[in-house]
């Protein structure tokens, strides 16, 4: 997993980064990646053995770094040192005063590689979609009048910690016409009979994210919403069986977006069709109106439409899936017909 195409050496700061690395979730450090050289630097006294991807440990104190990589640059005779974009300033600036002859401050060198997902990688993403499943099929019992926003929130998160889930991502909650806003957080606003209840949520297993969205109707739903609901289901399902290795991007977002414009919902699709997911919750390439980014085996993005009418509700479908080169391979089993809560 190392990457092997590295020119000049890396100094890894970021948690995340240095993470997908080590595979440690509370280890506290700095990676120094090189031809020659592979270093976990621990702080304090923490020094975890066999690490993978044939990374050494060394055990110094954060104000101990900058001397170490200017010695390791030195005896390799390396010119040039990669610092990541989000690199603290004390460590900028400890690297200077140690005398390295050049820092180069570089974006998305080691999130480039993290895009395309390795099998156990998928294992931990498939086992956090699993636990959204469980919740979802679980809070289908608690959904009538009465109840808010909060309450279900709070419900879907329980569910998932007795699954065994690490952390949650923001979890949205939106029901009758705040479901027409994509990124509405819950309120204590009760549940109304007739009203469109979208749930927008996920978790992590050993750091790897799930993301799931269903929209149901609490009691009958009228024309209009099944309707609405249709057309993103048809959407989404588009954009899905169209997903593969070597699609292009925009051209995905433009298949389940020309769906939904081809009816009288035209213009109400209000955000691009995906994300890229994984150790972050948006990483990497998603599914983007207009962009060319081809899309490649490995890569894991998330698939979810919506339409959001203000004044009267919304509707978003999502799930996640693996793209493989003859098509993809969904995480998330939780149906997708509509449900109407009795």
């Amino acid at each position: 997993m190392i990457p092997r195409q590295l020119e000049n050496p890396i100094l890894i700061t970021n948690r995340v980064n240095q993470r997908w690395l080590h595979r440690l979730p509370m280890a506290q450090g700095a990676i120094y990646l090189s031809k020659r050289k592979n270093i976990f630097f621990s702080w304090g006294r923490f020094a975890p053995e066999n690490l993978p991807n044939g990374l050494e440990v060394k055990a110094i104190t954060a104000e101990e770094l900058g001397s170490y990589v200017a010695k390791l640059l030195h005896e390799n005779h390396e010119k040039k040192l990669i610092l990541e974009g989000d690199v603290p300033f004390y460590v900028y600036h400890e690297l200077e005063e140690c005398g390295v002859p050049s820092l180069v401050i570089r974006d998305g060198v080691i999130e480039h590689f993290r895009e395309t997902k390795e099998e156990w990688e998928i294992a931990q993403l498939a086992e956090a979609s699993r636990i959204t499943d469980h919740a979802f099929s679980k809070i289908l019992g608690d959904l009538k009048p009465g109840i808010t926003e909060l309450e279900v929130a709070a419900k879907l998160e329980y569910y998932m910690r007795l699954e065994g889930c690490e952390e949650f991502n923001k979890t949205i909650v939106a029901s009758g016409t705040n479901s027409a806003k994509p990124h509405h957080w819950p309120t204590s606003k009760p549940l109304e009979k007739g009203d469109f209840v979208t749930m927008d949520y996920g978790c992590t297993v050993n750091g790897y994210h799930s993301d799931l969205t269903r929209t149901v109707v609490l009691g009958p739903a009228s024309k209009k919403q099944k309707k609405i609901y249709e057309t993103v289901l048809e959407a989404q399902q588009t954009a899905t069986e169209a997903l593969r290795a070597g699609k292009i991007s925009g051209e995905l977002d433009k298949v389940a977006r020309d769906v939904i414009d081809n009816t009288e919902f035209q213009g109400s699709f209000l955000h691009n069709l995906g994300h890229g997911i994984g150790l972050d919750i948006h990483e990497g390439t998603g599914l983007v109106q207009g962009s060319g980014a081809i899309l490649k085996a490995g890569m894991v993005v998330s698939i979810e439409p919506g339409i959001y009418l203000p004044g009267f509700g919304g509707v978003r479908i999502e799930d996640i899936a693996v793209v493989e080169q003859d098509g993809c391979r969904v995480l998330e089993h939780s149906d997708h017909k509509l449900i109407e809560v009795k």
